[in-house]
């Protein structure tokens, strides 16, 4: 009986615990700023343009976490491969999504739209410039 009675015991004293403990905290995904993209960033980018059938990236870029940026990628439009460089500007919106334009070293300007995901660790991207279909992945460094 003594058994039981401590097991019955346990039982019920579990139950309130759990019951009269505290809720559980249900945050809703943080807020972010321009300082939400900071530092280096590692990517790759894969697609086509009207122009070209198969166009890859691979670089990196570098957030000041003000609004600014700078970077430097390898890239393959059809085979034939560039080395390009680029500075330009970036907006972050405080659901996480934001814009970016870029010049770069052969005078071509390009827009980027993008969803900060990960605490800031990965960057989702679409190039937004009529007829691209390009689309690519950061991770912070």
């Amino acid at each position: 009986m003594k058994p039981l009675l401590a097991f019955l015991i346990t039982l019920g004293t579990a139950v309130m615990l759990t019951r009269f403990s505290t809720p559980r905290v249900v945050r809703a995904q943080d807020t972010c700023t321009s300082a939400s993209l900071r530092g280096g960033y590692g990517y790759t980018f894969t697609g086509a343009t009207v122009d070209v059938a198969s166009y890859a990236a691979a670089g990196r870029l570098v957030a000041d976490g003000q609004g600014k940026l700078y970077g430097a990628e390898t890239e393959s439009l059809d085979g034939d491969i560039f080395q390009r460089n680029y500075t330009g500007t970036y907006v972050v919106n405080a659901d996480c999504t934001g814009s970016e334009y870029t010049n770069d070293n052969y005078g071509t300007t390009t827009r980027c739209d993008f969803v900060i995901v990960a605490g800031g660790r990965e960057v989702q991207v679409i190039e937004a410039d009529a007829g691209t279909v390009i689309v690519g992945r950061l991770k912070h460094q």
